[in-house]
């Protein structure tokens, strides 16, 4: 039933939201401290000889400082974190192509391709490592077209250290984003568990409380005026006390199911109470509210159950929630109104105005 869809979309979001938290952390940390070092590091080549290597520290730290105060603005982390991703492999294109102070630029590459895993991850770290690599191979072997002069055994060490790193660095990756994955399904499972009906399949309050109605809050605009329908089975009590509690759960589920097939893909249905149910129709007023509850009326007023000698209908409260803060109030005018459809004879739909 579509009823799950909700609950699967609010536990990925939440899976990478603690994913992004960690990415935002590891960035901020490293693009603030990088940063430094590599301020330190250019003005220590003030008065150097390669005034290429100069500009390009300045202006990678200046670079580093700038996207960390835009993820620090903006929230962008992903973004941020493919900025800087470019920012540092054009560092390493520099040190490789300058050599660096005294030719040491190729040891200090190093470093800067982990940075490239742990900003864009084990798949656009690998591929984003190998291209610099293959860029390093082909400046290295023109030697004539770079001020850099590395020697041939240094080169050949250098590429292979490169390359064993990009592979070691792949694997550890590839396993840490697995390892979170299997974490993350296995809470996602368990989530999914706690916010689930056992016997209709429908979400529960809970899921409403964690989940849906905070997410009401996020998101007003996009999900207001919002009919609030409570739904109860009439009669159930005599069903399970004449039929037995196995008919009564099948009448139940039948019900549950009815419900979830005839209400828009971004509605809500979920079980509250025994033989209660609530449906949130987003951007519908009161008048949509009825017609959706007339709607489900007639439907389960012509549902055959063959368990039972006898049909099955429900009585439905309608109310309007013109907005977040009136939630509650609405779920306590819908219940007035299903109070109010029972005492008139059940089967029927009561939406009055309070």
């Amino acid at each position: 039933m579509s009823v799950h869809k909700p609950a699967l979309s609010h536990s990925n979001s939440a899976g990478k939201e603690i994913e992004n938290r960690r990415l935002g952390y590891v960035f901020n940390f490293s693009t603030a401290v990088g940063g430094l070092i590599l301020m330190i590091f250019a003005w220590r080549q003030l008065n150097g000889d390669s005034q290429l290597l100069k500009y390009s520290l300045f202006s990678t730290a200046f670079g580093v400082w700038s996207v960390f105060l835009y993820v620090y603005c903006s929230g962008k982390v992903k973004l941020g974190a493919y900025i800087g991703s470019a920012v540092i492999c054009g560092l390493i294109l520099a040190l490789t192509y300058t050599g660096g102070q005294s030719n040491t630029g190729l040891y200090w590459v190093f470093p800067l391709f982990v940075i490239q895993f742990i900003f864009l991850g084990p798949f656009l770290g690998a591929a984003a490592s190998l291209t610099l690599a293959t860029l390093i191979a082909v400046m290295l072997s023109n030697q004539h077209a770079i001020p850099a002069n590395y020697e041939q055994t240094e080169i050949a060490r250098a590429l292979t250290s490169i390359l064993t790193l990009i592979t070691l660095c792949t694997i550890s990756e590839f396993f840490r984003h697995r390892s979170h994955q299997d974490l993350s399904s296995q809470h996602t499972d368990k989530l999914i568990e706690a916010v689930t009906d056992p016997l209709t399949g429908l979400t529960n309050r809970r899921f409403l409380d964690a989940f849906y109605l905070p997410d009401c809050h996020r998101n007003e605009m996009r999900k207001f005026p919002m009919a609030v329908i409570l739904c109860d089975v009439d009669h159930f009590k005599r069903i399970n006390d004449t039929e037995g509690h196995k008919a009564g759960d099948t009448v139940l589920t039948r019900v549950a199911r009815l419900l979830a097939e005839n209400i828009r893909a971004d509605d809500v249905v979920s079980r509250i109470g025994g033989e209660e149910f609530l449906i949130l129709a987003q951007q519908a007023d009161r008048e949509s509210g009825h017609q959706i509850a007339e709607k489900l009326r007639k439907k389960l007023e012509h549902c055959e159950f063959r368990e039972l000698n006898e049909g099955v209908t429900a009585s439905f409260g309608v109310a309007e929630a013109i907005r977040y803060d009136r939630i509650e109030k609405a779920i306590e005018l819908a219940d007035n109104n299903l109070y109010e459809a029972k005492r008139l004879g059940r089967n029927r739909v009561i939406s009055q105005i309070d």
